[in-house]
C-alpha cells in the first residue's frame, strides 16, 4: 500500500505560570473530564493542509476537502487511557486550548469537523474511539443537498513529547479523512460488431451507491495500540450496521449518495467524451461513501435503459460495480482485501459495459458483463479500477 499522505497537527505545549488562563479556553462540552490542575500548560496547534483530491462533476480539491472548521482534542493518560481533558478549540483557524497534568508518552486523539457534542461523557481513549458518527453527520450536505467537501470529518492520533527539562511538549499528528470518495472517471459501451448486442444502445439515468453503512467510529488499527496509530477503517465488532444507497424511489434513498435522473445516450462513447457527462478531467462525477469492511460490499451502480437492438423498445438494467475491486483478476486496488472500502481513499473507477444488465440492483452479474478496474489510488489516496460488463 502506497504511504499515505495526511494533514499534519503540530501541538505546542509550554508552562505557563497564569492560573487564570486555565478557563480562558477550555471547551463547555466537557468540563466534568478535567483533572484536577497540578500546573496550566497551553496547548497550540498548527495545522497543515494535506495533498489530497477527493456528489459534484467538479472535483471540489484539496482546499475545499482539507477546511478545518472544528477541532476536538482528547488527552488521556498513557498508562491507563483515562481522559485528562477533552476540549474543542474555539479557533479552528489558529487553535489553542488550555490544559494540565501534560507528561511524556500521553496519548492525543484529534478530531476535525465532527458535530458539537460528539465526545460528550467519555471517559476512556477506548471511549473516544467508539464514538460514532451517522451517516449524515460523517457525509454533511451542502445547500444544494449534495455533501458538503468543506465538513468532512477527519481523525488522528499520538503521543506527547517532551522537549527539554521545562519542559515543553510536542505531538506531531497525522490527521487523515474518515470517508472515501468514488470518482466515475469513464463510462463506455463496447458492444460487439458481430455479436447479439450489436446495434445495442445503453442510456444511463441514475448513478448512486448502493449498500453504503450508516456509521463509522474513530477507532484505529490494531485497536488502541498507540505505538504507530494508523487509522484503517471501519470496525464494527459489536454493531451491525444498517445500509443507504442513492437510488431514487428506494426506501434507503440518501439523495446525496446519487446523481438523480441523467439523461444521456451512450454507443460506442464515453462518459469523458460525451456531451451530456462533461468533458474529460473537468465534469467526472464524484461521490463520497462511508468506509466499509463489511461482507455486504458497497457498490457503484449504474442504472439505465439498455435497448437490445437499437430499435426503441427498452428495459431498465443495472451494473453494479463493486468498489476497490478489479474484475478482470479478483485484486484490491488498494489494501489487502478486495471489495472492503478504506478511508481517505479516491477510487477512480473505469467502467466498460458490453453486455445487457441486471433486472435489479442487488443481483450479481457474469464478471464479463461489466469491468471495472482501478489503476490508481491518491490521498483522498487515488485507487483506480476497471470494470468490464460483457
Amino acid at each position: 500500500m502506497r504511504t499515505k499522505p495526511a494533514i499534519l497537527a503540530f501541538f505546542a505545549l509550554a508552562t505557563i505560570a497564569t492560573q487564570g488562563l486555565f478557563t480562558s479556553c477550555s471547551s463547555d462540552e466537557n468540563l466534568s473530564t478535567e483533572k484536577p490542575s497540578t500546573g496550566t500548560q497551553t496547548l497550540k496547534i498548527n495545522l497543515k493542509p494535506a495533498d489530497t483530491r477527493a456528489a459534484a462533476y467538479t472535483d471540489p480539491g484539496t482546499d475545499a476537502e482539507n477546511k478545518i472548521n472544528r477541532v476536538t482534542i482528547g488527552i488521556f493518560d498513557k498508562t491507563t487511557g483515562a481522559v485528562k481533558t477533552i476540549q474543542d478549540a474555539l479557533n479552528a483557524a489558529a487553535p489553542e486550548i488550555i490544559t494540565s497534568q501534560l507528561v511524556a508518552d500521553d496519548h492525543i486523539l484529534v478530531a476535525v469537523n465532527a458535530p458539537a457534542g460528539t465526545f460528550t461523557g467519555v471517559l476512556t481513549e477506548l471511549a473516544f474511539e467508539k464514538s460514532t458518527l451517522g451517516i449524515d453527520d460523517a457525509l454533511p450536505v451542502s445547500g444544494t443537498g449534495t455533501v458538503d467537501p468543506a465538513n468532512l470529518p477527519m481523525f488522528g492520533a499520538a503521543k506527547i513529547t517532551q522537549i527539554g527539562t521545562t519542559p515543553a511538549y510536542t505531538a506531531d499528528v497525522a490527521v487523515s479523512h474518515m470517508v472515501a470518495k468514488v470518482t466515475l472517471k469513464s463510462l463506455k459501451v463496447a458492444f460487439d460488431a458481430t455479436g447479439a448486442y450489436k446495434d445495442a444502445t445503453f442510456t444511463p439515468t441514475e448513478v448512486f451507491m448502493y449498500n453504503v453503512p450508516d456509521k463509522l467510529d474513530f477507532d484505529f488499527y490494531p485497536a488502541n495500540t498507540p505505538t504507530s496509530y494508523v487509522y484503517n477503517y471501519l470496525t464494527t465488532p459489536t454493531n451491525t450496521p444498517n445500509y443507504y444507497n442513492g437510488l431514487i424511489g428506494d426506501a434507503s434513498l440518501k439523495s446525496y449518495l446519487g446523481t438523480g435522473t441523467l439523461d444521456g445516450t451512450l454507443k460506442d462513447k464515453t462518459l469523458a467524451t460525451t456531451s451530456n457527462w462533461g468533458t474529460a478531467g473537468t465534469n467526472l462525477l464524484y461521490l463520497y461513501t462511508m468506509p466499509n469492511n463489511s461482507t455486504k460490499p458497497t457498490q457503484l451502480v449504474i442504472k439505465g435503459s439498455f435497448d437490445p437492438d437499437g430499435k426503441g423498445t427498452t428495459v431498465p438494467v443495472y451494473y453494479p460495480v463493486n468498489i476497490n475491486y478489479n474484475s478482470d483478476n479478483g485484486n484490491a486496488a488498494e489494501g489487502t482485501t478486495p471489495k472492503q472500502v478504506y478511508p481517505n481513499k479516491n477510487y477512480i473507477v473505469d467502467v466498460i459495459i458490453k453486455g445487457k444488465g441486471a433486472d435489479s440492483p442487488t443481483k450479481s452479474l457474469d464478471p464479463e458483463t461489466v469491468t471495472a478496474n482501478i489503476v490508481t489510488v491518491n490521498s483522498f489516496v487515488d485507487a483506480t479500477q476497471s470494470n468490464t460488463f460483457n
